[in-house]
């Protein structure tokens, strides 16, 4: 797995869930995104590039 979900509290007014990428074998805790009008997101690192069914995958994996 090279995309981690984890939710938000469900107490915050502003709860959601928060998407990581493993790079490396590490956790990059830095939130990303898929960006905009774009259908995939490429690591600048490792070069793996992620889709939008790569992030409904970790989601509906649970969270940590």
């Amino acid at each position: 797995m090279v995309l981690i979900y984890e939710s938000d509290p469900l107490d915050n007014e502003d709860a959601r869930g928060r998407f990581y990428h493993v790079c490396r074998g590490r956790i990059d805790r830095t939130e990303i995104r898929l960006p905009e009008g774009q259908s995939i997101y490429e690591c600048a690192a490792c070069g793996v590039d992620l889709e939008p069914e790569d992030f409904w995958i970790a989601r509906q994996k649970g969270s940590v």
